[in-house]
């Protein structure tokens, strides 16, 4: 407890540094300058992604077991890895799945390469070798079943996003983005109309996702330090797109939090220069840094993910071989609660199962998938680790 208050009492000091200069440009904030750091995080004990460790019936539910799902990428033959969470949040890998395409044998360097759909009843997943997206058919069991591939109207697809029965694509050979709706059965059916350029060639995009309302795409392009946007009309048509500079060097993946978009800047990998930015006007396809690019002094963050209701955000920083954890407050700023929580060998996609309890992490240094519990005030505790193949990418758990 002594340690705890310490630590508070640092970042304290550091949040009212922060809000002072804050306020000569929003007023907003003011308010916040005088709470305790502790109250702010723990939203004066009211914070729901802190109820599992105060709440009987949420406690139980940490023994929730779920799945976790990574790809092998590999050039001969994709296949999807099936790992099992035990009661404790250890995993057990249950099976594989062929994926009906080809991966590339090397890193993707993209978040999103495998998603589940909202009910969990349907996970895809890209065949960057191929050039193709699968759909496969969830079991209640975990396992799964190929139900179909399709094209993806380009070459080297990295990255999917889902919003109801519409599924779009990055591409990142081919600088491209483009739809595909999903019908009966996992059925993958081109859209007329949808593909569309990103803003230059060799952009190098990371990330594709709709915005929360389903009414805009969002791309985050690396080697452009951009961000796209392109409207999705009614038909799910996406229009021609339009490119904002990011606030924060070699933008990479991201999250929606709370209505924003929590974005890790990887900053090139120099050492001790990763931030992450939050974005206000993800719903209007107009983003806008809320307080800028926050530095967690740390190399190459370049993946995030966040808790179950979205107070927490934590960055994958593949050059530190560690992650950083960060409060997302109501109106959007990010604050640096963890700096440095030690992970496996360049750490990458990572995910927050359904219990809200475990987070899980791939890295592709050491060829594994870190395991943890989470702790009160966006920490961490490292519980085991399991081995995945050597060029996998991509993960996502429920």
């Amino acid at each position: 407890m002594k340690k705890r208050n310490q630590f508070a009492a640092v970042i304290a000091a550091a949040l009212i540094v922060t809000f002072s200069a804050c306020k000569k440009n929003d007023n907003t904030l003011s308010p916040v300058a005088s709470t305790s750091t502790n109250d702010m995080i723990s939203e004066k004990g009211a914070n729901p992604d802190e109820e599992i460790f105060n709440d009987s019936q949420a406690l139980e539910r940490k023994g929730h077991s779920g799945y976790v799902y990574t790809e092998s990428n590999e050039s001969a033959q994709n296949e999807i890895y099936i790992y099992k969470q035990n009661s404790n949040g250890t995993l057990t890998l249950q099976g594989t799945t062929s994926s009906g395409g080809t991966g590339t044998g090397g890193g993707l360097g993209s978040q999103g390469a495998i998603v589940l759909d909202k009910n969990h009843e349907w996970l895809f997943a890209v065949n960057a070798g191929s050039n193709s997206v699968s759909s496969f058919r969830v079991h209640g069991n975990g396992n799964l079943t190929l139900a179909y591939t399709a094209g993806t109207s380009g070459m080297m697809p990295i990255s999917i996003t889902v919003h109801h029965n519409l599924l779009y694509v990055v591409n990142a050979g081919s600088d491209n983005i483009a739809g595909l709706t999903i019908g009966a059965g996992g059925s993958l059916t081109p859209i007329g109309g949808s593909v569309q350029s990103l803003s230059t060639a060799a952009s190098g995009p990371a990330q594709i996702a709709f915005s929360p309302n389903g009414n805009y795409l969002m791309v985050t392009e690396k080697n452009n330090n951009a961000i796209s946007t392109f409207h999705v009309n009614g038909s799910g048509v996406a229009g021609v797109g339009t490119s904002a500079a990011s606030v924060g060097q070699t933008p990479f993946g991201f999250e929606f939090a709370r209505g924003f978009a929590v974005v890790s800047n990887a900053a090139g990998g120099v050492a001790g220069a990763g931030s992450a930015t939050s974005y206000s006007g993800i719903n209007s396809g107009s983003p806008n840094a809320v307080n800028g690019a926050v530095a967690n002094n740390q190399a190459a963050p370049c993946w995030v993910t966040t808790t179950k209701y979205q107070r927490f955000a934590f960055t994958a920083n593949t050059g530190s071989d560690n992650i950083s954890s960060y409060y997302v407050s109501p109106w959007g700023a990010l604050y640096l609660i963890n700096a440095a929580i030690p992970s496996g060998d360049a750490p990458a996609d990572m995910a927050v199962a359904d219990n809200n309890y475990n987070l899980y992490a791939r890295c592709g240094g050491d060829h594994t998938i870190q395991q943890y519990n989470r702790t009160l005030l966006g920490g961490l505790n490292h519980i085991g680790s399991i081995a995945i193949p050597d060029h996998a990418a991509g993960l996502a758990a429920f």
